[in-house]
């Protein structure tokens, strides 16, 4: 060990200097020297030490480690170099590095401790090893927001499309179910068909839910405030509950604070889709007894409300322990007992979520076994102050409009125009406005449906919203382009099979006038049309009696089915949509023949990589396939369609000859189809000579008209032909321009089809 032998104050200048902390102690504890810096770091003076080291760190809390390291130097236990210790004081804990060794000094041995503050440097490594996990957590965390938003993203593109898929078809079956419930007499069948349309219904609900839920959770469900009036609200509750409360045999009371402003501002559509949740709950958990609800209101300042709806039943009652499960997704309560009631679990979910979005607030009382009341307190802006009136009151001013609207429905005077792609949608709509004897006129496109009303003047318009080219928003957008036309005030009502809920805010401001979802409900679609045709065309009820009876049933004439089934057409399932009618059933045929042409335009799309539009020309072909029985041709036409809409447009192309061939097949098989029926599809070859026999100079008083622009005369002249039997050459000469007026506006083609000139 070395001898100090130098100056005592050269050894002293030395030590004070240094940076680190030095402590000298005696072999039998006493602490002989106390730099600076270890008294910083100890947070000691040479003068508290005293004269005894034990005395100063034996009794401190915090100092176990830092006593160890010298005690076990004191006692030769061994000496550490740069050991980390923790030693705490003032209530911070420091981390130290300490170094020991021996000295002697006149002979007497002691021990040397050297210890740096190293907690800063510490709390920079722990920092940094912090940030460097709290990047990797970030990394994964934005990974996994990644996926999720795709998935959502994924999730909301299957629900707009199931949306679309479910509500077609759909259509079909409740649109033509609905004709069953007009026209059969069978109390039977009628029985069969008021259950379906209520399933149907309840299906509706399901979808409509889904995708409610959906686009809460992507944050796109708007509010939309209008003004309104309390009392059509509450009517129209009244008539979603009333008789659903009377199949279980539970009475319904409605009461309503009389001086509630009569007219308000707010989203009425919103209000009415909670409350209607609240009600059919109230139903459906309900087994006996009754439900009551009342609608009330607490005034802020004088303009500002908040309405209060409660709804009251005498039902099952929720339990405590399961209050807690009431606003979750997909919860059902009590599950084992309502195990037979229908729904998603989503209803009180997106309850609450609408009320959030406007600001409002829902509580729930209840008594297990007993019943239940839910209030919900909405804030809403006064317009009119004026009183609505009782229920009473309102009630009887509803029934007595109800009774004038059911009066007044037929109008044969009336001329509607009906613009959608789809063929099997627009013979759908004809048949349920049936009765009401209107003059309906059709579009398949929008194009179209810009021609039409530039030259004719309809009292309302239904118009598609997917459409190929241009869809009903842009069609709207470009009529209201036009200037001087017959159609500039016609109301504009959008239809839709892709509807979600909330859709009908975003419609209305593009400038609908209204707006209906798919399938179209056939007593909404005839008040809808009553409410916007101008009253004088509207007949009384003893002037509006259908002319005749019902119409003859179709032809019995036997169809060769076997034969057709190896063209991939099931005759059977195509002629259940038109309830047997091989009239109907015939010309949608005609309109799928002709559909053939619109070949080209696919083949264009895929030839650009227009997957957009290939996608929905294509949706459009497996529908009119699905609906004629070409299950085969709808089968692949589907594929395509899947995965035209995914973007693959590699698939679409190497398997677009697939597709054509079994297009063009069943093209051939509904062209033997047509061959077969012996009214208006081909000529009719018996002993009777039933055939209509036109010449060339038949056709040219036609292309004269044309030279004379009278396009129209020309058109009704080439109908008034097709409708009847003619020779195979002259009828597919009359289809051929008919077709080249009617979709094309070709009237050049038209002229040199008819003169015998090819037209090509």
């Amino acid at each position: 060990m070395p001898e100090i032998s130098n100056s005592e104050s050269l050894y002293r200048e030395i030590v004070t200097s240094m940076q680190e902390g030095v402590m000298v102690i005696s072999m039998n504890g006493r602490i002989t020297l106390l730099n600076p810096a270890a008294e910083k770091i100890l947070g000691l003076t040479q003068e508290d030490v005293g004269s005894a080291y034990g005395s100063i760190f034996m009794t401190r809390e915090g100092t176990d480690d830092f006593n160890e390291v010298i005690f076990d130097t004191i006692q030769e236990k061994g000496r550490v170099s740069n050991m980390p210790v923790d030693y705490q004081f003032g209530g911070q804990t420091k981390n130290l590095s300490m170094t020991t060794s021996y000295i002697r000094s006149n002979g007497v041995k002691s021990v040397v401790v050297v210890m740096s503050d190293m907690t800063e440097l510490v709390e920079l490594r722990d920092a940094r090893t912090a940030l460097d996990k709290i990047t990797k957590l970030n990394a994964e965390y934005e990974k996994a927001k990644n996926e999720a938003v795709m998935a959502n993203e994924a999730k909301s593109l299957f629900l707009s499309n199931m949306s679309h898929e479910i509500r077609t078809p759909i259509n079909a079956v409740l649109g033509m179910n609905e004709m069953i419930l007009r026209e059969s007499s069978d109390e039977q069948v009628l029985t069969y068909a008021a259950n379906i349309r209520s399933s149907g219904k309840t299906l509706l609900f399901l979808i409509n839910d889904i995708l409610d839920m959906s686009k809460i959770e992507s944050g796109k469900m708007e509010i939309i405030r209008v003004e309104y009036e309390p009392a059509v609200l509450i009517m129209d509750l009244w008539n979603v509950i009333f008789l659903r409360a009377q199949e279980k045999d539970l009475s319904v009371r409605f009461s309503l604070d009389e001086t509630l402003p009569r007219k308000l501002y707010g989203d009425d559509v919103r209000i009415k889709q909670i409350v209607t949740n609240l009600l059919t709950n109230a139903v459906k958990y309900t087994p006996q007894g009754g439900i009551e609800m009342h609608v009330a209101y607490v005034r802020h300042g004088e303009d500002q409300i908040s309405l209060v709806i409660s709804v009251q039943d005498t039902g099952m009652g929720i339990r405590k322990e399961d209050m807690g499960k009431l606003f979750e997704s997909f919860q059902r309560l009590d599950e084992e007992k309502n195990r037979h009631i229908e729904g998603t679990g989503l209803g009180m979910n997106i309850t609450m979520s609408l009320l959030g979005l406007m600001d409002g607030d829902m509580k729930v009382e209840s008594e297990y076994g007993v019943g239940s009341t839910f209030t919900v307190t909405i804030p809403q802006r006064i317009v009119c102050d004026e009183p609505t009136g009782s229920f009473e009151s309102v009630k009887r001013r509803q029934e007595k409009s109800a009774a004038d609207r059911q009066k007044s429905f037929a109008a044969p005077g009336a001329s509607v125009l009906v613009v959608d792609d789809n063929a099997m949608n627009l013979t759908v709509f004809q048949s349920l406005l049936k009765r009401t004897r209107i003059h309906i006129v059709t579009a398949d496109s929008g194009r179209q449906c810009l021609e039409l009303v530039q030259r004719e003047h309809f009292h309302i318009i239904f118009m598609d919203h997917m459409m190929p080219e241009m869809d009903g928003i842009e069609t709207l957008r470009e009529m209201r382009k036009l200037k001087n036309y017959p159609n500039e005030n016609t109301p504009v009502i959008v239809l839709t099979a892709n509807a979600l809920a909330g859709a009908r805010e975003g419609y209305l401001r593009e400038g609908f006038a209204d707006f209906l979802t798919k399938p179209i409900d056939g007593d909404l679609l005839e008040q809808t049309i009553a409410g916007f045709l101008p009253r004088d065309l509207i007949l009384q009820q003893d002037e509006a009696a259908p002319e005749g009876g019902r119409e003859k049933e179709a032809s019995g004439e036997k169809i060769d089915a076997d034969g057709l089934m190896q063209y991939g057409i099931s005759v059977e399932n195509g002629l259940k949509l038109a309830k047997g009618d091989r009239k109907t059933y015939g010309d949608l045929v005609d309109m799928f023949l002709r559909e053939y042409e619109k070949k080209a335009a696919l083949e264009q799309f895929i030839a650009d990589g227009n997957m957009k539009d290939y996608a929905i020309w294509v949706h459009g072909l497996k529908g009119n396939a699905r609906t004629l029985g070409a299950d085969r041709l709808a089968d692949i036409a589907y594929e395509h369609e899947k995965k035209s809409k995914a973007g693959d447009a590699a698939y679409v192309e190497a398997h677009w000859d697939e597709l054509t061939a079994v297009w063009e097949q069943t093209q051939e098989g509904f062209r033997v189809f047509r061959g077969e029926d012996s009214g208006r599809y081909a000529a009719v070859t018996d002993a009777d000579g039933g055939i209509l026999s036109l010449t060339q100079d038949d056709l040219e008083r036609v292309a004269a008209l044309l030279d004379d622009f009278e396009t129209e005369s020309a058109i009704e002249q080439l109908k008034e032909w097709i409708g009847c039997p003619l020779e195979k050459r002259m009828y597919e000469t009359v289809k051929s321009a008919l077709i080249a007026l009617e979709d094309d506006y070709d009237e050049d083609r038209a002229t040199a089809l008819l003169r015998g000139n090819g037209g090509d």
